[in-house]
């Protein structure tokens, strides 16, 4: 259900037509009617289309522009997708689409809940699928997978990025939420309808001297502790932590593509472009953020800044290891920055991150009150913290 085109570069199909029948629901490649999958109502199995599925068309046909996903509640399986879009942007070439609205396909609504209770649960289900539906802000592309920086692409090998979307995506491990179709659709090769999703996309258009250039802003939230924000905290015995995300922003200009993967490294890639004629430099300096990779938790009350308790764990140190060690294989050198307050509870905690950095030689911790050097909107007080970490900037590139 993919598109190949001459230089073998794989994309997917842009529109697609959902019939609506009594029995199921068809989902077909606009430009391609033969290519696509049906789904059952009774109970949201999905399979290939039929000969009759390509050759019958129903009363009830719209226009819609990608499947997300399902999910499934008490009473039912729910397919979601996507009902308008609009371009917002470029990612390396490629268009890039903020989802507008969504729609859900509900199946096997018909299943009777055994009790009040679960019928209750169901019909809250239902609220919060509405909520969903009406909700813009999913980035997607039809032609790369955007849940990719520049730095990981180069890293990548030419082999893999020639693969179709979906086999792009088996490869690689889901931390910025790479897989999200489903695995039925995978076994049946229906990647065309694969939507790869960020946190958030944004470009803009400045002048550098007289040329034209476009800036984006492109930030990515990992998948493996998600929650919100006082809600989820620290790290899990896995060292992944809560509300990581990771941020880059990309400037091109006459042919140039440079690539700030703000993070706490820097990183300088230099290729050529031999075709062209011209050399392309790839500058990719990374910000990740995200809690603090200890055992802890926030009481949440009515309180405008509710307490911190740091957890006493017998694997807390491994925990810190395991945290780091992902991130160095995952970016390189780093410089950990801890922004804490150094009173009352945050104190507390940014001690107890303090000593467990003394234990990992390999990684550079620079502890700055950001709130005491930079309250009351004196942030030209950041050039402290600058010149802490200036020198290793220097090194790394």
């Amino acid at each position: 259900m993919e598109i190949q085109s001459h230089s073998g570069h794989f994309k997917l199909w842009r529109e697609l037509e959902l019939h609506e029948f009594q029995q199921k629901f068809v989902i077909k490649a606009a430009e391609s009617t033969d290519q696509g999958f049906a789904i059952r109502r009774s109970d949201g199995t999905v399979e290939p289309l039929s000969g009759d599925d390509v050759s019958t068309n129903s009363r009830k046909v719209s226009t819609i522009y990608g499947v997300v996903g399902t999910i499934r509640s008490l009473a039912a399986t729910h397919v979601l997708v996507i009902t308008s879009r609009k371009e917002v942007g470029s990612y390396v070439g490629f268009p890039v689409f903020r989802v507008m609205s969504m729609k859900f396909l509900s199946c096997n609504e018909a299943l009777r809940l055994p009790n009040h209770q679960e019928k209750r649960d169901e019909a809250y289900f239902r609220t919060l699928l509405r909520v969903i539906e009406s909700t813009p802000g999913l980035y997607y592309s039809y032609e790369t997978d955007i849940t990719l920086s520049l730095q990981r692409r180069f890293k990548l090998t030419e082999g893999r990025m020639s693969k179709p979307i979906w086999k792009q995506c088996k490869l690689t491990p889901d931390l910025f939420g790479t897989e999200i179709f489903w695995r039925s659709l995978l076994r049946i090769r229906l990647d065309i309808h694969s939507v790869q999703k960020c946190l958030s996309f944004q470009t803009g258009q400045l002048k550098l001297k007289t040329s034209p250039a476009t800036i984006i802003l492109i930030s990515r939230r990992c998948t493996r502790r998600l929650g919100t924000r006082m809600w989820r905290r620290g790290a899990n015995l896995e060292g992944d932590t809560a509300n990581f995300i990771e941020t880059e922003q990309l400037l091109e200009f006459e042919g140039f593509r440079s690539s700030l993967l703000q993070l706490r490294l820097v990183i300088v890639e230099n290729l050529e472009k031999d075709t062209c004629g011209w050399k392309r430099y790839f500058l990719i300096t990374f910000q990740i953020r995200g809690s603090i990779p200890l055992i802890w938790e926030q009481i949440v009350d009515l309180s405008y800044k509710p307490r911190l308790n740091v957890i006493d764990h017998d694997q807390t140190s491994k925990v810190v290891e395991r945290h780091f060690r992902d991130i160095t294989q995952r970016y390189g050198e780093m410089i950990a920055v801890d922004l804490t307050d150094k009173h009352g509870d945050e104190g507390q905690l940014s001690a107890a991150f303090a000593a467990e950095m003394q234990k990992l030689p390999n990684v550079r911790y620079v502890s700055f009150d950001f709130h005491h050097y930079c309250g009351k909107s004196n942030l030209e007080n950041i050039q402290v913290l600058y010149d802490q970490v200036s020198e290793d900037f220097e090194k790394q590139g």
